[in-house]
This record gives structure tokens, sequence and C-alpha cells, in this order.
């Protein structure tokens, strides 16, 4: 069994375990890391607020602990939290140095929720020039943004989403450090991202010492928000250990959807602002081997759209016969279009994958996409269509995003999310066959209804054997994955079903005859 890496926490005791040292731990095990820590301070504290600190005085202690830590187990990352005292950061910072630590995070407790101050001047000055020059990324939110700029010489009040983002930028210049993260937790934004008392959305800014990047996520009303601070330094040095190669980037914005859904699963916990649920992603699986597609398309995030999906009113008005010619036509020659994009995927897949066998088998799905479009024409020579007009049919706005969206995905995630970005079309397209012979008004026959191929084509044996082997291959593929890549895949499919209902939307809005 290999290393996992180590992770050490530099930063106070929560007695009532949401923040501090213990949310730390917590959070470093949902990510499979192995936590240390180094202990600067006590405090007695609950979800209501916090009743007294004791900070740990003696600088020997502390750096006798840091020296066992990094002279035994090693480190791979660091997160410093409360350190009280301008000796504590002064002795942080020089061993820090001393063991050239790879990945340092520094969330700046400085300021309680209350907006008190947590450390003195000297202490803060302290932060600036010693330790946070170390610093991989440095986590302020707000409030504590702005006190570090009052200490920079910038007396600067932020209110806006632009103030974030200067701050930021000059919070990076000015210490030098590789990056800040200026936490908009206390800055809800309305729909036109403007400050608001009825806030819609959230937004973290990140400055890299080259660009801004923007994490935008949806405004979460809730009391369990006790140790979010502390939880997302954590998680995003766990990401810096876990991934050596991972950007500064994707580590934060993995981190801020880790804390997102901490928040969403918490539990109810004492009778203040109660903490996260660290472990959710560690805690019973959301449904049983062989029961993913079930729990796809029964997910809440999904469960209407693919309800729309697969009793469509163009599926509908195939399968009742009043579907305008114009718009099967559109229809035929968007999908044709479509069909290229979706053997472009998977030849996509085919890079992504790292077996032979998983190769082979995108190439002969590839040769099946082949076969299928030579079909397509030949089915569209019926309606008219020539394969001239096919190969230089303008794409369509819908069919656009869409293939878009699917290639996107198999460019930036992996093997398994194309996969699931690709099945709602291998899977719905039967389903809504299916629907459409239990529906009473359906008109069936050939003799009876123009479009009665298309319906005998996505009930057949043949799709449903495809549809079959794609769903099998979901469930062999996603037996081992944490919660959080799963909830990661549940988005994926709803916004590719969606994708699928503005696809045959954009060819309904195309009939002109009955």
């Amino acid at each position: 069994m290999s290393t996992p890496p180590r992770l050490l926490t530099i930063a106070g005791s929560d007695s009532s375990g949401g923040a501090g040292i213990e949310a730390d731990l917590k959070t470093f095990t949902a990510h499979k890391c192995y936590g240390m820590t180094c202990i600067t301070g006590l405090t007695a504290q609950n979800t209501q607020g916090v009743r007294s600190i004791f900070p740990v005085t003696d600088q020997t202690f502390v750096q006798q602990a840091l020296d066992a830590v990094f002279e035994d187990v090693g480190v791979d990352a660091v997160k410093t939290g409360m350190l009280s005292l301008k000796e504590t950061v002064m002795t942080v910072s020089e061993r820090l140095s001393h063991y050239k630590v790879k990945s340092l995070v520094v969330d700046p407790v400085m300021i309680s929720t209350s907006g008190a101050n947590l450390i003195n001047d000297d202490a803060i000055l302290s932060y600036i020039n010693v330790l946070m020059p170390l610093a991989t990324v440095i986590t302020p939110n707000i409030g504590e943004a702005e006190q570090i700029l009052r200490h920079l010489g910038h007396e600067t009040k932020i209110s806006s989403l632009e103030d974030m983002e200067q701050a930021a930028i000059t919070l990076q210049k000015k210490i030098n450090c590789k990056a800040v993260l200026v936490k908009g937790g206390h800055l809800g934004l309305n729909a036109s991202l403007i400050a608001s008392d009825s806030p819609e959305f959230i937004i973290d800014v990140l400055y890299d010492g080259a660009e801004i990047h923007r994490f935008k996520a949806s405004y979460l009303s809730s009391t369990s928000t006790h140790g979010t601070g502390c939880t997302l330094s954590a998680a995003i040095a766990s990401n810096l250990a876990s991934h050596p190669e991972i950007t500064i980037q994707k580590a934060v914005g993995d981190a801020i959807s880790y804390v997102q859904h901490a928040i969403y699963s918490a539990f109810p916990l004492g009778s203040g602002h109660g903490p996260v649920n660290h472990i959710y992603n560690i805690q019973q699986r959301q449904f049983t081997p062989g029961k993913f597609v079930d729990y796809l398309i029964n997910h809440p995030k999904v469960k209407p759209l693919w309800w729309n999906y697969t009793n469509h009113p163009f599926t509908q008005q195939i399968g009742n016969n009043t579907l305008s010619m114009d718009s099967f036509i559109y229809f035929l020659r968007q999908d044709y279009v479509y069909l290229k994009h979706y053997a472009r995927c998977h030849g996509l897949a085919a890079y992504k994958a790292d077996d032979m066998k998983t190769i082979q088998e995108a190439a002969v799905i590839i040769n099946q996409i082949s076969h299928e479009q030579k079909m397509h024409i030949e089915y569209c020579k019926k309606f008219g269509i020539s394969a001239d007009q096919l190969e230089n049919e303008p794409e369509g706005l819908a069919t656009y995003a869409y293939s878009r969206y699917i290639l996107d995905i198999g460019s930036r995630e992996d093997w398994l999310s194309l996969q699931v970005a690709l099945s709602p079309c291998l899977l719905g397209y039967g389903e809504a066959a299916a629907n459409i012979l239990k529906n009473p008004a359906t008109v069936h026959g050939h003799d009876k209804n123009r479009y009665w191929k298309w319906v005998e084509d996505y009930s057949g044996e043949d799709f449903n054997m495809a549809a079959l082997a794609g769903r099998k291959i979901l469930e062999e593929h996603t037996v081992k994955l944490s919660h959080e890549q799963i909830e990661k895949l549940v988005d994926i499919f709803a916004t590719a079903t969606q994708m699928e209902c503005e696809f045959w939307t954009q060819a309904l809005k195309h009939q002109t005859d009955v």
C-alpha cells in the first residue's frame, strides 16, 4: 500500500470540533491524506461563539512539535490557521523556511465572525512580512483582506466583485506570494453580480500572479457554516499534496466544490452556526452496485430534466404523427452533424483510455457510427435530403452548444466523465421510443405514421443492446468512486440531458406544415 499524502496543520483547537485543527484533520481524512498537527492555541467555543482563547506561548514547544513531525514522518503540504502571537508567526515562518516546504496554504485567521480582532498589529505585520511571502496561496476573507491592505498602506473598503479582484491583485503583488484567494462568502451577489441583501450567488476570486479566476457558486442559505474557512484552506492543501502537478486554480476550484457540498449535506448541530459535514464524501454510498444509472436518472438534479427529455413534445408528435415534416427534416440534417461530433468524442475517448481493450472498443464504436451515418444518408434520401446537403448543413446553435459541451468534457475531464456526457443520447432515445409505444395516443404502423421507422429503430433490439452495453460500462466504472466524484458525474449528466432537450426543441422551432 502506498503512503498517503502527509499534511500538517499549524493552528488552534476548537473545543466544539467544527473549526481549527479538528476541521483540518477531518478534511485531510476526507481527501485520503494523513493529518498531523502543531497546536498553537486552545479555545473554549461552540456554535454560538468563542468564549476564551489560550495561546501557546512557549516557542520552544512549538519548534519542537514542528521538528518532531518534519524530522520523522515528513510533510508534503502545510496549512496554517490561528497563530495568535507574533512570536508564533516568527517561529513557524523560520521552521517552514528551514524545511523548504513545497506547498503552504496560509489562512490568515485575524478577525472573528463578530468582527473582533483575534491578533494584534505586530502579529499581522509578521504575517505580511515573514510568513505570507512563503505561501503558495493565502486565503483571506473580505474583512481580513481589508485588514492586510490597511497594514500595507491601502485603506480599502471591499464592497463589490471588482473590489475583490483589485484586492487580490494588490495583495499578491505587495506580499509576493504565489497566489491570493479572496473569499466572497460575506459579499452576496444578485444575478447581475451586484452586492445584494437577497443574494443568489457568491464568488471567490483567485489571482495567481498572471490571471484573475472567478469561482461562482449558488448562495446557500445555511447556518451550517462554522469552520468553512479552515475547511477550505485544508482542502486546498490536500489537493496540492495529493496531485503534485495540479495547478493552483484547479486545487482551489476543487476545494471550493468540496466545501459547497459539505455545507449542502450538513446536519443540524448546536443552536448557532453549526459545522459543515466534512466527511460527506466517505459516508455510505448513494446507490448499490449496478444501480448507478437508476441513481442518475432519479437524482433531484436530473429527474425533471430526464422526464422532459424522454417525454419531449418532439417525440410525442412523432408518436401521434403530428410533427411537422419541416421539423423532422431539420432534425435529420442536424442529427447528421451531431453524428460527426459523436464520432469525434469516441476518438477522444480512445485518446483518454489507458488500456488497449478500451481503445479497441472506441475504434469499434467509431466504425459503428460510420455505418450508422451511411444508413442515415439513405434514410434522408427518402425525405429528399441529399448527401451533399447533409455534408454542407450549417450547425444549429443547440447542436453547436451540445457537441462542444461533450467535446469540452472529453478534453478537460477523464474518460469516465466523457462516457457520462455521451450517455443521455445513448440511454434516452430508447426510453423515449418506449414511451411512444406506451402512449395510447400513438399512431402505429408505417401506413398510418410517416415517422414509424424512427420509432422502430430506437425501440428495436439492436439499439437496446447498444444501450445496455453502454449502461454496463457506466455501472462497472462507478463502483469505487467517492461521493464527490459521483456528484460531479451527476452534474455532467444533468447538463447533457438538458442539451438533449434543447436539441429537440431546436427542431420544433422549424415547424411550418403538419
